[in-house]
């Protein structure tokens, strides 16, 4: 169970295979980060308030949590290209259907159903990189994944206002529906299976258990996706914030989550180079730990109302970029001990970041009053509870 699964470090064509997982990885960022310019467009042509439109974030985040172990959990039994295959197909059918939702409602049950299949990508695409890689080597693999896809939260808001400047909000859906497409066609002839052969784990409650009660699994899934929520709390809230209150249009905006997302991507890529020589626990550890601080600055300047966009801005690209070194190393961390079982861990591991992620969302909602304190008051709590629970001891 704790064994990993042999990898070779640098094998012939590794760079491309991250590039092709990275490639398709940008299915994830565009479905969500894509349509956040459009948020207020979207309530205001559905005839709904800002609540219930920033209802449809959370939505999607349930869905993917749902999909992850379903996902997993095929991924080991029947290999993963087959089930990372089926849920780019659902991808695309569920882009049309959000390009025709009459209501808020109708536009948040068909992001459960586009998240059902992006939640494929996500845990899929991580088994492979640890079907791939020896596990000293799946951090830095993680962190150059991340800097390919992190080019998705740069380009998809950027995108999402250039075709809202040239039709409707719907246009954007019919544009992922193109790219789920791609994905599935790059899929279909470039990716090949990656699961060790003559493994085919029994799938079920026995399995997960093994995983959930792991101590070093725990240790390091947890806080990592608490912190990883703050991030989607950031995304629910932004828009508004940055929109409705501070007036951007929605193509400033835009420039201004792609220059946070490249925040995130030079942090990621700094990581790739020291994490070798420092070790990911160390830099998983002080990052977080100054995640925590700039989210309380944040909030800080939150609860005082004062500073305008700049007060606001500068605190939030430093806690984005301090991130740049938690997901890869986070992950990395807390898959070590699993192998040939790595698409069911990666999809625990997943079901934790999405569940806490619509969660996070949902506090954003609930709470907003039309300043920036509930999304950066719930940023805060969470980074908080990350520091809290590293330092428990899961014996």
């Amino acid at each position: 169970m704790t064994t990993p699964t042999p990898g070779l470090s640098k094998p012939p064509g590794m760079s491309r295979l991250l590039v092709l997982l990275g490639v398709i990885s940008l299915l994830g960022p565009f479905s969500i980060d894509m349509y956040l310019p459009a948020l207020p467009a979207i309530a205001a042509d559905l005839h709904a308030s800002a609540a219930a439109v920033q209802l449809t974030l959370p939505a999607f985040f349930i869905g993917l949590a749902m999909s992850q172990m379903l996902f997993g959990s095929l991924a080991d039994r029947f290999g993963r290209r087959p089930p990372l295959l089926i849920g780019l197909g659902v991808v695309a059918l569920a882009s049309i259907g959000c390009a025709f939702a009459a209501s808020a409602w109708a536009l948040a049950a068909w992001r459960v159903f586009q998240a059902l299949g992006v939640g494929s990508v996500t845990v899929i695409t991580r088994a492979v990189v640890r079907d791939s890689f020896e596990v000293g080597h799946v951090a830095r693999a993680m962190s150059l994944l991340g800097i390919i896809s992190g080019c998705g939260p740069i380009l998809a808001p950027q995108v999402g206002g250039l075709l809202l400047s040239l039709a409707t909000w719907r246009l954007l859906f019919w544009f992922l529906t193109v790219l789920a497409l791609g994905a599935l066609a790059a899929a279909t002839t470039m990716l090949a299976e990656s699961r060790p052969h003559g493994h085919r784990p029994a799938i079920g409650p026995k399995l997960w258990l093994a995983v959930l009660t792991d101590r070093r699994f725990l240790r390091f899934a947890l806080p990592a996706n608490l912190i990883s929520a703050s991030v989607f709390a950031y995304i629910a809230g932004a828009p508004f914030v940055f929109i409705d209150q501070l007036h951007l249009t929605p193509q400033r905006f835009a420039w201004l989550f792609g220059a946070n997302a490249l925040g995130l991507m030079t942090g990621g890529r700094i990581n790739a180079h020291l994490v070798a020589r420092l070790g990911p626990e160390y830099l998983f550890r002080r990052a977080m730990i100054g995640a925590a601080a700039f989210a309380a600055i944040l909030f800080a300047v939150a609860l005082l109302g004062r500073g305008g966009f700049w007060a606001l801005a500068i605190p939030l690209f430093c806690f984005v970029a301090a991130l740049g070194f938690n997901f890869s190393n986070g992950f990395a961390l807390a898959l070590a001990p699993f192998g040939a079982v790595a698409g069911t861990a990666s999809a625990i591991y997943g079901t934790m970041q999405f569940a806490f992620a619509g969660l996070a969302g949902a506090a954003v909602s609930a709470l907003y009053d039309g300043s920036a304190r509930s999304m950066a008051g719930v940023m805060s709590a969470l980074t908080l509870a990350a520091v809290v629970l590293y330092r428990w001891d899961f014996a």
